[in-house]
Formats: structure tokens, C-alpha cells, sequence
């Protein structure tokens, strides 16, 4: 009989104010992920505040019941401050506070040297391949071939890598983030446009989701040249045999395949965690995502219409400040595909790689007896997991197994939105020099865009969110409450969903239309509503408690509305 789920108590992770993040993780994270994701999350956002002169030192995140909740560290407030020092006494810190001296002089060089050009050259040039190497490396090890000793070390170099993941994501966060925002904070203030109009103007600038197009484009035009194996990939199999004989055959197509597979399959569908399942375990995805690719007439180039409601705009700007425009616009439009790049070839992908030796491992205590199959040892905390592996005794199956039973049924509705009392205001801006308050109103403004979601406004068979893609679609719902879940959905499909992730956009290119509970403007599901040209509507609320699935739905992504009409 399965157990029920407890209701926890929560406390305070620290000292000051946390808040729950429902935007990254779908459900209470695992104890493995949850001990490693804290630490080089915070040391890589730290590094880049720093770089950019942010007067938030850092930000810091906690666990409680498995739920995650983040924490706002200004530079040289105490940690339980709940708010900003009185007027004369932040007058007097920049010549007293070494450190907030230093971040004002940062800030004051910022947008002159335009220092995100300088990253985006690091990341593409440097990070990026390296993060590639490393993980195709891990991914040419097969686990079950190895001795205790090598699994054991094999285990350690892939959490290391993940590690190193989490950093390099968050010590790129704020190229990512700042000129979007820059360009979001002087857009509205000129145009008085609201917010989704004005990231409307990105589609189009993060072209590859997946970050697999080189990929797809060459196993398709090898597809094209192989009747056979395009019968093979149209036949009514199962997903998984499909896949796997697209893998097996000889030649250029048998190699793409497997170069595709590689490139997305280990990924965490949804969520951020190594108890997600990868995109490789759900085969029929990559099968859809292959078929998908096959169909050029999917994607409409939309250039002259971005031109248009660009020119629209920009009509609106007052004359004397069209130049800024249109040099800010371009600026997000240059780091706009950082935001999901960052976890695709960074942390999602090492996260992914992690799940593969982790199930090896798993696998080999199943055959043991140990576990019970292979998925309880995702549960394990890093010090059980390295003591099962090794045979000593330790954590038992039926605790693992109830780990698991509690992170499916705990819901984000279980937990607090926030602990530990308000979090503190942050500085007026009129208190700031010009370079620091613009600095702190761009990555707020971007900030804002991806947590901040709208009231629950449902009426009996229509929810509201934020429209953050254009067009009105009518289909059927499909309503995804576990990564597991995903293979009902069908080409046509309106996905409703908690929230999605990077790896999720593997599913998109099969959708009619997105409505999530959770998200911002700036979230996963905006952005890939944006990019594969879908109607989307975020930050729902209750959206999957109010739609059916297999409801008839219309989807207003410009109104941000989702109708029941059957």
C-alpha cells in the first residue's frame, strides 16, 4: 500500500527571507541534486554580479522538504537585514565599504565597454566546446563494462563535471540577463509597450533550442537519401526498436543518428534534477522530434513581419532616442540565445550524463538485490550512493523507495511561497550613480520577466497568464503532469503543463500551442513559444487543475487566454 505524503513542516533554510522557486524545478528535488546544486550555483552567480559591478552579492539557494527556495544577498547587508540602510548611512558605505566602492566603479564601466561581448566571445569560443568534449567524453564510457573501482571513479568525474555545469550556467547569468533587461527598462519607459510586445521583438535570435541543428540538418538530408530508412522511420513500431534500427544502420545514416541521439538525448526532459528522466528514455520524443525535422514547411520565416511590428515600435520611440533603440534592441538580440544555451550545453546536458551513470550503477545493485530496480538509487544522497555501490550497508530500498513515492505526489501548492518573512527592498534607484541604477534596473527588469507570474484569474472555462507568443490556435489539451508522461502527446497538441525546461523543447515542434501554471516572460516556455512560433500563455497558475485532458481549448497568446470550448 502506498504511503501517503506527510505534511511537512517548514522552517527557514537560514537566516532572512526565502522565496519558493517554482520556475527551474517541476517537484521536490532529490537529496543528490539538492546537496550539489548549491554551492557552485552561488559561487558562479557571485562571480558574475561581481564582474558586472551588481550591488547583490549573491544569491543563495536552500532546501527544505526538497522544495528550493532562494535567498537575496545585497553586498554588505547582514543576512537577516530586512531592508536597505537608511539614506545617510548608504551615502557614506561607498567610501567606507571597499567592496561596494569597487562594484560602483565596475558598474560606472559597464555598457561603455559593452563587457557581455566579451563573454558570449569566451562562451562560444572557449566554454562551450570544452563543455561539449567533456561531456561526449563521459558519454564514450559504457558503466556496465567497468570494475567497482573504475564505476566508483567514473561516478566522481560525472559528478564533477555537473558540478562544473551548475557553475558555468550561473557564472554567465548576468550576459544573459542584462541586456535583455536594458533593453526591456528603456523600451517600456519609451513606448509605455508592454513587456510581451517588446520580447517579441527577439524571435528569431535563439534559433537553435536544442542546440542540435547541425545535427538534425545532417541526419535529415542523410533520411532523405535513404528510402529505406525513411520507411523505416515512418513504420508503426515501437519508438524504441524504431530508434534503435535507425542507430544500427550502416553508413551516413546510421552515423547521424547516433550523432542526433547523442547531442539530445541526455538531457533531463524537465526540470533540473537527475530524477528527471532523460530525453533518451523517452524514445518516441526523439523519433517525433526526427519526423518533425523532416517537415520544412513547420517553421514560417516570419522576417518580414519581425521587420514590421520592429518598424511599429520603433515609430513610437521618441526621434532623439531611436539610435539607442536600435542599439539596444541589437544587444538583445546578440545575447538573447545565452539564456537557454547556458543550461542546454552546461548543466542540463552534465545533469543528464550524471542520471546515465548513476542508473549503471543502479542496474548492477538491482542484479544484486540491493535496490529494487534501478531508479531508487536516483534517491540516494551522494555518500549512500557511493556506500551501496561499494557494498557497504547502508540506506535501505523501502527508505529509497518512499523518497521517491514523496517527490511524485509533493506539489509546489504543499509549499510556502515564501519563509522567514518579506525579503528586504531593494535600493532606490535615485540614490544609485547613473551607471549603477541602470545596471539594477536591467537585471531586475529581466529577473522580474522570468519569476513573475499574474493573479489567478479564472473564470469557469477560461484561464488567464501572461500571452507571451501571438496567434490564437484550437486543439486538444494535453494535460502532462509527470516528465513520464510526455509520449500521450500528439502532433497538434495544446501542451498544459506545471512549467518546462530546456530539454523540454524537444517536444515543441509537435505542439499546436503551450499553456503552463508556472513562468514568466522570460521562462523556458516563452522563449521556445517565441522561437517555434506557437501560441503560448505562461504563468497560468491553475491551469492544469482547471483543463481536462483532452479538452477542445483555444489558445490567445496574444490576450493570454485559454478558452474551453468542448
Amino acid at each position: 500500500m502506498a504511503t501517503e505524503v506527510a505534511s511537512p513542516a517548514f522552517a527557514p533554510p537560514g537566516p532572512g527571507a526565502w522565496l519558493l522557486d517554482r520556475t527551474h524545478f517541476t517537484r521536490p528535488l532529490t537529496r543528490f541534486h539538492a546537496e550539489l546544486f548549491a554551492e557552485p550555483f552561488k559561487r558562479g552567480f557571485s562571480e558574475s554580479l561581481a564582474r558586472y559591478g551588481g550591488l547583490l552579492e549573491y544569491m543563495e539557494y536552500g532546501f527544505v522538504e526538497g522544495f528550493p527556495y532562494y535567498r537575496l544577498q545585497p553586498v554588505g547587508a547582514p543576512p537577516d537585514a530586512a531592508g536597505h540602510p537608511p539614506r545617510e548611512v548608504w551615502d557614506d558605505l561607498p567610501a567606507s565599504h571597499p567592496e561596494i566602492k569597487q562594484r560602483l566603479a565596475t558598474s560606472a564601466t559597464v555598457f561603455e565597454r559593452k563587457v557581455w561581448r566579451e563573454d558570449l566571445e569566451r562562451w562560444d569560443r572557449e566554454v562551450k566546446p570544452a563543455a561539449v568534449r567533456k561531456h561526449l567524453e563521459l558519454l564514450a564510457v559504457d558503466p556496465a563494462m567497468l570494475s567497482t573501482g573504475d564505476l566508483l571513479d567514473y561516478l566522481d568525474r560525472c559528478r564533477r563535471n555537473q558540478e562544473r555545469g551548475a557553475y558555468l550556467h550561473h557564472l554567465f547569468n548576468v550576459p544573459a540577463l542584462l541586456p535583455v533587461g536594458d533593453f526591456l527598462d528603456h523600451a517600456r519607459e519609451w513606448t509605455g509597450r508592454p513587456a510581451a510586445a517588446l520580447l517579441g521583438l527577439l524571435s528569431g535570435a535563439s534559433p537553435d533550442p536544442l542546440a542540435a541543428d547541425k545535427e538534425l540538418e545532417r541526419l535529415t538530408g542523410a533520411l532523405r537519401d535513404d528510402p529505406p530508412a525513411l520507411e523505416l522511420l515512418d513504420s508503426p513500431g515501437e519508438p524504441a526498436d524504431v530508434l534503435a534500427a535507425l542507430r544500427s544502420l550502416p553508413g551516413e545514416t546510421g552515423e547521424a543518428v547516433g550523432a542526433y541521439v547523442d547531442r539530445v538525448g541526455h538531457r533531463p526532459v524537465n526540470g533540473e534534477d537527475v530524477g528527471e528522466p532523460s530525453v533518451i528514455e523517452l524514445p518516441e520524443l526523439i523519433v517525433g522530434a526526427i519526423r518533425s525535422g523532416l517537415d520544412e514547411t513547420h517553421f514560417a520565416d516570419d522576417r518580414d513581419l519581425l521587420a514590421e511590428r520592429t518598424a511599429e515600435i520603433r515609430d513610437e520611440v521618441p526621434a532623439a532616442d531611436r539610435h539607442s533603440f536600435d542599439e539596444l534592441l541589437a544587444e538583445a538580440r546578440r545575447m538573447y540565445r545565452l539564456r537557454d544555451e547556458r543550461g542546454t550545453y552546461a548543466d542540463l546536458w552534465a545533469i543528464g550524463v550524471m542520471r546515465r551513470a548513476i542508473l549503471a550503477a543502479g542496474r548492477r545493485l538491482a542484479a544484486q538485490g540491493v535496490v529494487a530496480d534501478a531508479t531508487q538509487l536516483l534517491e540516494a544522497d551522494w555518500g549512500e550512493l557511493r556506500g551501496l555501490v561499494e557494498g557497504a550497508k547502508g540506506v535501505s530500498a523501502e527508505e529509497l523507495a518512499e523518497r521517491a513515492r514523496y517527490r511524485l505526489r509533493a506539489r509546489f501548492s504543499d509549499a510556502p511561497p515564501h519563509l522567514g518573512g518579506e525579503p528586504p527592498v531593494p535600493l532606490p534607484g535615485d540614490w544609485l550613480p547613473p551607471a549603477a541604477a541602470r545596471v539594477e534596473r536591467a537585471l531586475g527588469a529581466a529577473v522580474q520577466q522570468m519569476f513573475t507570474a499574474p493573479e489567478p484569474r479564472t473564470e469557469e472555462r477560461k484561464v488567464r497568464g501572461l500571452g507571451v507568443s501571438p496567434g490564437v490556435y484550437e486543439g486538444n489539451a494535453r494535460l502532462i503532469r509527470s516528465t513520464e508522461e510526455l509520449a500521450r502527446v500528439q502532433p497538434g497538441d495544446v501542451l498544459v503543463t506545471n512549467a518546462t525546461g530546456t530539454a523540454f523543447n524537444i517536444v515543441l515542434p509537435q505542439l499546436g500551442a503551450i499553456v503552463t501554471d508556472a513562468g514568466g516572460l522570460l521562462s523556458h516556455a516563452a522563449i521556445v513559444a517565441r522561437e517555434f512560433r506557437i501560441p503560448g500563455v505562461v504563468g497560468t497558475s491553475d491551469g492544469s487543475a482547471v483543463i481536462e485532458d483532452g479538452a477542445r481549448v483555444r489558445v490567445d497568446g496574444g490576450a493570454g487566454e485559454v478558452t474551453v470550448v468542448g
